[in-house]
């Protein structure tokens, strides 16, 4: 079989920025059901700063690429695809691999790019928009005239919320780490708070908490539920460090998780749900019945910075500093 080469970024070990390695890799022609995609643009998420610092329980064995979604061109595709083209512009959730000039997908797990989307902002897409989908829509049962907080409303995953809940005529309360970013989401027309505010107010009476930081803030968002409330976990950003890991930071954000019992959550009248979009992933009907779905919601995700491929270090040393507002990028064009 023919094979081309391609450049990816590869995770040698657990470590700091500088921990990566380029290389050029073999990269085989698609298969059946397969298309090859010349990437333009790579996200990147909070999910690749846990595995970069060896705290992703999921992550493969090293050496490996990660990346969970990119945008670009068909470059070539298998046989029995019809769906595709060489030429079309596309995007795609990758779980694993995103970070590479050109990738092989399944084509359940890619999207065609509709006419009024960049490129660039359709690398922000899958991430965010899948993720969103499942806390507002599948766990979260939203509705409208319901109260709603994210606590991470000044990233990609929070606007990718905000853009999906309008028009439902919901009250959306978002938390940041900064006053800056607070005023920027006020500007937007968030209700924003910075953490530390929110948890020295009285704020309560949510319908709906989307928790990434984890440990004790699940807690604090739980308390903060109306009856009938509704609380959906995606993450632990709180184990993060800028750097290299820090063990006792992490061990404490996990241990610092509450443990509910039914009965508690029975004569509280509260649900609590769990997310975890990269094991979606290894479910291709599900994956593809919601792409299809989030085709028809409107995806907005400001694009805050676009590094070169070659800055991959500074790309996420800015996304761990927690300096972004919206999607961080890696260009692959040269």
């Amino acid at each position: 079989m023919q094979q081309d080469t391609c450049q990816a970024w590869v995770l040698p070990k657990a470590g700091d920025t500088k921990v990566f390695q380029l290389k050029n890799q073999q990269l085989a022609r698609p298969r059946s059901g397969e298309i090859r995609v010349e990437v333009h643009f790579s996200g990147i998420n909070f999910a690749d700063i846990l595995m970069r610092q060896g705290l992703y329980p999921d992550a493969p064995a090293y050496p490996f690429v990660p990346g969970y979604e990119v945008s670009g061109i068909v470059e070539s595709v298998g046989e029995g695809v019809e769906t595709f083209k060489v030429g079309d512009l596309v995007y795609a959730g990758t779980a694993f691999g995103g970070y590479s000039s050109k990738i092989i997908l399944p084509t359940w797990q890619v999207m065609h790019i509709s006419k009024d989307i960049e490129l660039d902002e359709a690398a922000g897409i899958p991430v965010s928009a899948i993720t969103a989908y499942n806390v507002l829509f599948e766990q979260g049962n939203i509705k409208g005239q319901e109260k709603v907080l994210v606590d991470c409303a000044s990233g990609a995953l929070g606007q990718m919320v905000h853009s999906m809940l309008s028009g439902l005529n919901v009250e959306l309360w978002g938390l940041t780490s900064s006053d800056e970013k607070k005023k920027w989401l006020v500007e937007r027309g968030v209700k924003a708070l910075t953490h530390e505010e929110f948890s020295s107010s009285n704020e309560a009476g949510f319908d709906l908490i989307l928790n990434s930081l984890g440990g004790r803030s699940v807690k604090l968002h739980y308390s903060r539920l109306a009856p009938l409330g509704r609380i959906v976990c995606i993450g632990a950003a709180d184990a993060i460090s800028p750097g290299r890991r820090n063990l006792f930071k992490a061990l404490k954000t996990v241990l610092s998780f509450p443990r509910f019992k039914v009965i508690k959550l029975m004569n509280d009248n509260k649900g609590v749900f769990g997310l975890n979009v990269l094991r979606l992933m290894a479910s291709p009907e599900i994956i593809r019945a919601q792409l299809e779905k989030i085709q028809d919601k409107t995806l907005i995700s400001n694009i805050d910075r676009i590094f070169s491929y070659r800055s991959l270090e500074l790309a996420h040393a800015y996304l761990e500093g927690r300096h972004s507002r919206g999607k961080v990028l890696l260009d692959w064009r040269e």
